[in-house]
């Protein structure tokens, strides 16, 4: 503790300095000062934790001192010595905070005490106030976690009676108002980034920035984001117009769907540009309170099930037309059950008739239009749809026993893809799955025949010319036959077209490469795919991983 003594009185200051052994008891004097002025002036350098002055000095007195010294910003505990024992004084510097009152004469051991004291209020103090700075930090410090798990909830579940949710938000000093309540929901499509290098926190953390920044222009500033499992989350809200409490307040107008749209594709554009990831985003639409941010986040749920079947990468807004009033179907087929419907039984069962004969290729052309069926009935949600497929699938097990087909790989091939089929999260990776089925069924049933001449010199050619730019009409040319031909015998003999054979063999060779530990560019290019991009599209759509996934589950 520094201790600075103000005294006119040399005999009297020297006396206190020096008959006091200050520093056995943790006191240092940093001045001492023969008027107010100069101890004025000490403290600027000094600036000390107890001020000893006396109020009788020349030029300006112990209170004045204790006053200027106040209102400069200086923290510290002034003790008064005075030889004028009189009420008025006293009081002065009662009002100015004294810690004590001492009158002269006054013996060195009453001098140390009343400082003691003051010293020991002051560590009481000092010691107050770290904790309630601590308390503090610690707070602000929690405030992100609570406000996202409060918003976590918020969005999960309906408001219950008596829940006070416009005082938490104050009281977590949210950038939301209690004024209208949109959420919207972002769901990570592809990221480029390798998950054993990502580091989570800090990428996380890094999302949720870009998100604020991109939309908080649109929301007025009026947004909160957080995580919400593997999903990012966001609520916004509209803002009062009026005073507080004024009956008058109003509401300014939503953003539209048309003002809104701009900005989300931009967002997308800047997460891609700066975390290397593509995302879908769905928004629910605007609620009049807090308290319906449940029915806004289970809107951009529903909205996020059109990603099933137009694809990663969009924008969906919440609207009553996602029931499907203008897609262009039947709308008394709704209430039917996937499994009762009468259209997806008569496209199974000519596929399946197909397959018995051994027209291969128009099992497959079949398929298409099976796959494209579920495209004009979308109001089947992505579990009735994967409900149907493994029904198919379980109907092409039929088809193998009836061939007699009991290779072990062809059962592997089965169960693996049947298990894949609740992970998938679009139509088009399910047409991958059911496509690769059909192709190994059609292997099987063609392996005990030897295959077209022409289908086999174009096999020896992808095994020579694969990591080059090979094209169907390069291939058919050197083949002299043309590309119509090819393609339709191709998928007679093997049960998939050119294009996809080609991509599936340069994913198995990439496969080999990734074991080897190469980087995923490297690899990309040894196997004929001139984009990184391209490549890692194509390998998650025939393997279900990302190239950097497989890469390390295999190290």
């Amino acid at each position: 503790m520094k201790l600075l003594i103000a005294e006119d009185e040399i005999s009297v200051r020297e006396g206190m300095v020096r008959l006091i052994d200050w520093e056995s008891h943790g006191i240092v004097i940093c001045g001492e000062a023969g008027n107010g002025s100069e101890a004025l002036s000490i403290m600027e350098s000094c600036s000390p934790d107890i001020l000893l002055t006396d109020i009788r000095m020349p030029h300006m007195d112990g209170l004045e001192l204790i006053e200027q010294a106040q209102s400069r910003g200086f923290k510290f505990r002034p003790i008064i010595l005075s030889g004028y024992n009189e009420f008025s004084y006293a009081k002065q510097a009662i009002r100015l905070g004294a810690s004590d009152f001492i009158l002269k004469p006054c013996r060195p051991e009453e001098i140390l005490r009343t400082v003691l004291e003051a010293k020991k209020a002051a560590e009481f103090q000092e010691a107050r106030e770290s904790r309630l700075k601590e308390r503090d930090q610690s707070w602000n410090r929690n405030i992100p976690l609570m406000k996202s798990q409060v918003l976590s909830q918020w969005t999960r579940y309906p408001a219950v009676p008596l829940e006070d949710r416009g005082r938490l938000m104050l009281e977590l000093q949210m950038d939301i108002q209690n004024a209208g309540v949109q959420v919207g929901l972002i769901r990570v499509d592809t990221s480029q980034i390798p998950l054993d290098e990502r580091d989570v926190v800090l990428l996380r953390y890094a999302a949720v920035n870009i998100v604020k920044e991109t939309l908080d222009n649109v929301y007025g500033g009026r947004i909160e984001v957080f995580q919400e499992g593997n999903d990012l989350l966001w609520v916004a809200s509209m803002a009062e117009r009026g005073r507080r409490g004024s009956a008058n307040t109003s509401l300014i107008t939503a953003p539209s769907q048309e003002r809104l749209e701009p900005q989300i594709r931009m967002l997308q554009g800047n997460l891609e540009k700066y975390l290397k990831m593509t995302v879908s985003i769905a928004l629910g639409s605007w609620k009049a309170s807090i308290n319906q941010a449940h029915d806004s986040y289970q809107e951009s749920v529903q909205a996020m099930e059109s990603r099933f079947y137009q694809g990663r990468g969009g924008v969906f807004f919440y609207s009553e037309k996602l029931r499907g009033e203008d897609s262009g179907y039947d709308n008394s087929t709704e209430s039917t059950s996937i499994l009762d419907n009468e259209r997806f039984d008569l496209c199974e069962m000519e596929m399946l008739d197909y397959l018995r004969h051994g027209s291969f290729e128009q099992a497959l052309d079949q398929l298409d239009a099976w796959l494209e069926m579920f495209k004009t009935q979308s109001h089947y949600s992505k579990q009735e749809v994967n409900l149907r497929a493994t029904t198919f699938m379980i109907s092409l097990q039929r088809i193998a026993k009836e061939h007699r087909i009991g290779a072990f790989e062809w059962k592997n091939q089965l169960v693996n893809s049947m298990e894949q089929l609740p992970q998938v999260e679009t139509l088009e990776e399910l047409a991958t799955i059911v496509k690769k089925i059909m192709q190994h069924l059609v292997e099987a049933c063609s392996s005990n025949r030897i295959l077209h001449r022409t289908v086999q010199s174009v096999l020896e050619l992808i095994k020579e010319k694969y990591n080059t730019n090979l094209t169907l009409e390069a291939v058919a040319r050197e083949a002299y036959i043309s590309n119509t031909y090819l393609s339709s015998l191709f998928k007679q003999e093997l049960g998939v077209n050119f294009l996809d054979y080609l991509h599936q063999y340069r994913i198995e060779k990439a496969k080999e490469l990734l074991q080897q530990n190469l980087k995923i560019y490297a690899v990309a290019r040894l196997v004929g795919y001139q984009e990184e991009r391209h490549f890692s599209s194509t390998f998650k759509k025939w393997t279900g991983v990302t190239p950097s996934q497989y890469k390390s589950s295999v190290h």
